[in-house]
């Protein structure tokens, strides 16, 4: 059985070469302005769910959260592994599976890091297990695109270079899907060709989720100043849900 897009393609060197631009020092600036907003609190714990190369969970760790950052990529948690310290941990962990972590104060899944999977009952249970890693009271957070505003606006094709290759890069939506190809030619002169398919989820999909996984989505925010959601304006859809507290 072939591997999802997401295990082959975010394991590559070629999709962090591609989204090098996606660092640290931007990493910095909104998550900081996000924390502020959100009132986080020194000492408080926090799962960064599908971390990437760690660059969200060590600004998170550097407002004073104790932070796990969990990824489906061995590739990403060995390279993030490097800036693990007191405070900040990293391992290699599947959203589709129960976390093994301490009950956290904040779960945190940023920059569409999620819409992934074939059917609808893996997603909702991802979300179950980001709520399962919650303590009563403590918080989702759900950072993802905002897909009314992409598909009027969706550029169809354009190219980017870099030192490594040339990507070529075309958009379409298919179904309830929005796709992203990326193709390029390897030195050697193999094309290499890669594909990101996210869903196109509604607000109220996504609430949904939340809700069937005991949650209480308490707002709906359209960029990481915490601004009002506009559908046909906002850049961001950022839920913020909370785990009941014990009665």
């Amino acid at each position: 059985m072939s591997l999802p897009w997401y295990q082959i393609w975010f394991n590559t060197p070629y999709y962090h070469d591609l989204y090098q631009h996606r660092d640290l020092n931007e990493a910095k600036a909104f998550i900081e302005s996000l924390c502020q907003k959100l009132g986080v609190i020194e000492g408080e714990i926090a799962i960064d769910v599908a971390c990437g190369r760690g660059r969200h969970a060590q600004v998170l760790a550097n407002q004073g959260l104790d932070t796990v950052g969990l990824d489906l990529s061995p590739e990403s948690i060995s390279y993030a592994n490097q800036f693990a310290h007191e405070g900040l941990d990293f391992r290699v962990g599947n959203m589709l599976e129960p976390f093994e972590v301490p009950e956290a104060d904040w779960v945190f899944n940023l920059f569409t890091s999620f819409g992934y999977f074939e059917e609808d009952t893996m997603h909702a249970c991802a979300i179950s297990n980001m709520a399962g890693a919650l303590k009563p009271g403590g918080k989702l957070v759900l950072d993802y695109m905002n897909t009314e505003k992409i598909a009027t606006r969706l550029v169809p094709e354009d190219t980017v270079q870099t030192k490594l290759a040339r990507y070529k890069i075309t958009r379409h939506i298919e179904g309830d899907s929005i796709v992203k190809r990326i193709s390029f030619e390897e030195p050697g002169c193999n094309i290499l060709q890669f594909e990101e398919r996210v869903r196109a989820f509604q607000p109220h999909e996504l609430t949904h989720f939340m809700e069937a996984a005991g949650l209480c989505v308490l707002d709906q925010h359209g960029d990481y100043d915490l601004s009002p959601f506009s559908p046909e304006e906002s850049d961001r859809l950022i839920i913020i849900a909370q785990k009941p507290l014990l009665s």
